[in-house]
């Protein structure tokens, strides 16, 4: 990334809230998912990396800080800091095309709520998305993998079911949750993926740098009367989240 081009971001970043150094660890995390910085490669030094991007050593000193945490530098004495041989796959999250397998991934997952309300808000919904419930109860969380932020997501539950089980709604993925109440009858579950860039409210909260691609996610479970019991509205970032699918092509060429 060219020098004028990191000026752009860190400007955009002093515009907004959070840390400087954790925009700057976002920037870097990015290089090194991209390829850029290849398992094995030396990180340029802390007076090279401050100097590139116009801060405080320490600054960079307490970014890297955060990239050897998530296991994707290490820091060698007398040598340097380098990018970790084996980047864990662990730390993508995949956006499951299978009820199950998203079953599955999300209970390795945990949630912080950012708001709630009770049957304030109703989703905008599609004729398509079913019939709305009479009454939705509200929460905004940010979901986490590995203690790293990777989705905002806006949850829409009928309130009559969220009666059933407050304290797991609050506490629990809601999803699972649903899963798990023997009086919810799950009939279909759908799920849109469009591409967006981050704005300054989302880039706070999943830590990464404005404008930067995320993946807008919309899922509707409906029941046996074809009534919404949950809508749900989320923002992944794009350089932890991806989309894994099999293809079947409708006929072998020989």
């Amino acid at each position: 990334m060219s020098n004028s081009a990191n000026q752009d971001h860190l400007a955009a970043f002093k515009r907004s809230k959070g840390s400087l150094y954790v925009h700057i660890a976002s920037l870097l995390r990015r290089r090194i998912h991209a390829g850029n910085w290849p398992p094995g490669t030396k990180l340029p030094s802390l007076e090279n990396l401050a100097a590139e991007f116009n801060v405080a050593i320490v600054t960079v000193r307490q970014a890297v800080s955060i990239l050897e945490e998530e296991g994707l530098v290490t820091r060698q004495q007398g040598r340097g800091t380098f990018v970790s041989k084996l980047i864990a796959e662990r730390r993508w999250v995949t956006l499951e095309s299978s009820w199950d397998t998203m079953l599955r991934k999300w209970k390795d997952s945990t949630a912080r709520i950012i708001n709630e309300k009770d049957t304030v808000v109703k989703p905008v919904m599609d004729t398509s998305d079913g019939v709305p419930a009479p009454a939705y109860h509200f929460l905004r969380r940010v979901h986490l993998s590995n203690n790293i932020p990777y989705a905002v997501i806006n949850i829409y539950i009928d309130q009559r079911l969220y009666s059933l089980a407050p304290n797991r709604f609050e506490k629990e993925m809601v999803i699972l949750v649903l899963e798990s109440l023997e009086n919810v009858d799950i009939c279909s579950a759908t799920q849109t993926l469009t591409i967006d860039t981050a704005d300054v409210e989302v880039a706070n909260l999943l830590e990464i740098p404005i404008n930067s691609p995320v993946g807008e996610v919309r899922r509707v479970i409906t029941d046996h009367n074809d009534v919404a019991i949950y809508v749900g509205e989320a923002t992944y970032r794009g350089d932890l989240v991806k989309l894994e699918r099999t293809l079947t092509p409708s006929k072998t060429r020989k």
